[in-house]
This record gives C-alpha cells, sequence and structure tokens, in this order.
C-alpha cells in the first residue's frame, strides 16, 4: 500500500496541522469558541436554523437551482416559498441575478460551497443580504473542512455542516449562529431516533463484515433491494429524488447521537486535509480530458477541501459510467440526478445541466495513491470507449 506524510509546505494544511497537535477532536478542533448546536443530520440543523431566524409561512427564500432538493426540503417544511436563481455551468452564482429576484417577501439567500470548494460570489451574496435586510444561511455540508480557517461558514447569520460527508461516522450535523443578534442554537431538545441510529448501527456492521457487495446481495435476497433512482428513471426530464430525501416531521429538534460524537473524537481532522487535497489533486492530473471528462473544479484553490471529484461528462453517457463504473467495484455517483419535485426547476436550465451531466468520483482520506489510480484509470478507459 502506497503512503502519504503530511505536507507542511501547504498553507491551506497549517491549521490542519495546528488542530492535530492541540487534538484531533473534530468538534472541538473546528468549532472552538463558536456558538452551536448539533443535530442528528444537517436536514434537521436547517429546519431549526428556520426556526432561529424566525422564518413563517409566506415568507421567501432564494436558493440556488443547482442542488440536492433535501438540504431545502426543512424550509418548506418551515412553510416558506423557495424561489430558485441560476448558477453558472461553473457552479457559481451571479450576484446581479440574485438581487433581482429579491421582492417583498424575501427574508433571506441560501448559499451553497459546492464539493469543498468555497462559493467565489460569497462576499458578493452576504453584501446583498447587509444591503436588503436578508439574512444569509450558509450551508457548508460539503465543506465541513474547507475556508481560510477551517471550518468555513463564517459569512452566514447561520450556517450548517455533515460530518458523515467526510468522515467515517453515522449522520451528524452543526448548525452555528454567527449573528449576535440570533439567540443562542441550545441544544437540540429530542433525542437521536432510537431506530434510525440501530438500522445505521446494523448496516455499518454488515458492510464491514461482509463488504458493500455482500450487502447488496443479502438485500436481493431479502427482497430489499431498490433500483438506484439516477437508473431506473433514466430519460425522464426531472426524476424524483429519493423518498427518505425528504424531510420528516418526527426528526424536527433530534440531537445529534451519541455514537457519532465518540467516533469523531478519534478523527484525524489534519490527515483528512492533507490526504484529501494530495487525492484530489493526482486525480486531477491523471483524468483523461480528451476522452470527454471535464472536472467541474480544475484548479485547486487554497481554502479547498474536496468532498469528492465532480466530473462534467455527456447527459446521454453519464448514467451508463456510473452502472459500469459500479460494476468494477467503484462507488460512482450520478451526482444530484434526483429532483424535489416540490421545487419549480423552469427558470433555472443551467443548474438542470449540472445535475444530468456530473459524475462525482470518491477520492477521500481512507484512499491510498494506488486506489486513486485504480479509479483514474478505470474512469479514462471507461470514458475513452464511449468518446
Amino acid at each position: 500500500m502506497t503512503t502519504r506524510k503530511l505536507n507542511c509546505k501547504d498553507p491551506a494544511m497549517r491549521l490542519g496541522l495546528q488542530l492535530f497537535r492541540q487534538g484531533s477532536d473534530v468538534l472541538e478542533g473546528l468549532f472552538a469558541g463558536r456558538r452551536v448546536a448539533y443535530a442528528f443530520q444537517t436536514r434537521v440543523a436547517i429546519r431549526r436554523a428556520c426556526d432561529i431566524l424566525g422564518l413563517k409561512p409566506g415568507d421567501e427564500v432564494l436558493a440556488p437551482g443547482y442542488n440536492c432538493g433535501s438540504e431545502l426540503d426543512p424550509l418548506r417544511d418551515a412553510g416558506v416559498t423557495i424561489r430558485l436563481f441560476g448558477v453558472t455551468q461553473s457552479a457559481e452564482i451571479d450576484p446581479d441575478t440574485v438581487a433581482r429576484m429579491i421582492g417583498p417577501k424575501t427574508r433571506a439567500i441560501y448559499l451553497t460551497h459546492y464539493f469543498g470548494f468555497v462559493q467565489p460570489q460569497a462576499a458578493a451574496i452576504r453584501a446583498i443580504c447587509d444591503a436588503h435586510g436578508l439574512r444569509l444561511i450558509e450551508d457548508c455540508a460539503l465543506s465541513l473542512l474547507s475556508g481560510p480557517r477551517p471550518a468555513a461558514g463564517r459569512l452566514g447569520d447561520v450556517s450548517v455542516f455533515c460530518f458523515y460527508k467526510f468522515f467515517a461516522v453515522l449522520g451528524g450535523g452543526a448548525l452555528v449562529v454567527n449573528a449576535a443578534d440570533l439567540p443562542h442554537p441550545v441544544a437540540l431538545p429530542r433525542p437521536a431516533p432510537t431506530a434510525q441510529v440501530s438500522k445505521q448501527l446494523l448496516r455499518a456492521g454488515l458492510a464491514r463484515l461482509l463488504g458493500q457487495d455482500g450487502v447488496q446481495d443479502l438485500k436481493r435476497l431479502t427482497g430489499r433491494a431498490k433500483a438506484r433512482p439516477e437508473i431506473e428513471e433514466e430519460g425522464q426530464l426531472h426524476p424524483d429524488m429519493p423518498g427518505h430525501y425528504y424531510f420528516a416531521p418526527d426528526l424536527t429538534n433530534r440531537r445529534i447521537s451519541g455514537f457519532t460524537t465518540r467516533a469523531l473524537r478519534s478523527v484525524n481532522v489534519a490527515k483528512a486535509i492533507a490526504d484529501r487535497r494530495h487525492n484530489y489533486l493526482r486525480m486531477l492530473e491523471r483524468l483523461d480530458r480528451s476522452a470527454g471528462l471535464q472536472p467541474l473544479f480544475p484548479v485547486m484553490h487554497a481554502d479547498a477541501v474536496p468532498l469528492s471529484m465532480p466530473i462534467r461528462v455527456r447527459q446521454d453517457q453519464r448514467n451508463a459510467l456510473v452502472r459500469n463504473l459500479k460494476a468494477a467495484g467503484i462507488p460512482a455517483t450520478a451526482w444530484w440526478s434526483g429532483y424535489n419535485r416540490f421545487l419549480d426547476f423552469t427558470a433555472v436550465p443551467d443548474a438542470c445541466a449540472l445535475k444530468n451531466s456530473v459524475l462525482s468520483l470518491p477520492m477521500h482520506q481512507y484512499l491510498d495513491i494506488s486506489a486513486i489510480d485504480h479509479i483514474t484509470d478505470r474512469v479514462n478507459a471507461l470514458a475513452r470507449q464511449k468518446a
């Protein structure tokens, strides 16, 4: 197995290395001194943020058209009207477009940092909120370790984070309140749901014992296997996102599981930062652009700690690539291929183009160089066959 050493010369890793020296506890290292509450999942944190911000039924929130759909469903549960603004096909927000959409019912703007890359127009969106008396909800679920000082999320009146996307833990999210005039996000009053935690533990145990292929075989034998929506619903203009992506009201105000907080105490923050950046650069260097593989973020920014490797491919090839990569044992994803059926995407064609064409490859800290090279070689070979 090929290993790596932490690179102290990378300025974007220095703070992570300091966190490592001080102790690797994610919660203490990343959220020290911040007004934070820990939730069962990020959607619970977002739903709680609606209450802290005083959002009421009929209030309007402007949100990016390039979205999963699950992160906006808690706003819908709070009775908020959601209007989508466009993003470019490089996943950037146009502040002028957002400003023109502000109306008398607009109360907040929702800002997302994609794939661990801080939104270039974040400061401009903050300025628009200040000029119009609006709140800013900053979604850092895909960017937990990013920013000039990890964790990011210091521009929003509130910011939300996700743990399981970056670390091998059972769910968990965070709500940080930055605005001094908002109340402290006290600990959520309801415990983590026992049934869901038990199911997560069972699933994690089976995956460790049988491997992911073994878990799928077991599901097929018991009749519990489900086709992936991005494959099952191929050809639909706006296929629905999976049902469990919608917000379940019973999760409201449920706090993080103790299993998650205990696991986070043993995380090596500095190594995660270093390895993710190293893996991304390695994959970026080896991807075959001539085969139609276009990285959504072709440059590694100094404050970026990538979630995965998002690649734009032809829409008519994306799902076939996903199927073939999964058949080869590589957990590629047709990223955000499903649509929240309660949102109107008709005015955001570029965002829909991203939802229909982005393929996500794993490059997390648990993969060594040989695994990264194997993934890259395989996707290159499959893309060349399709080119």
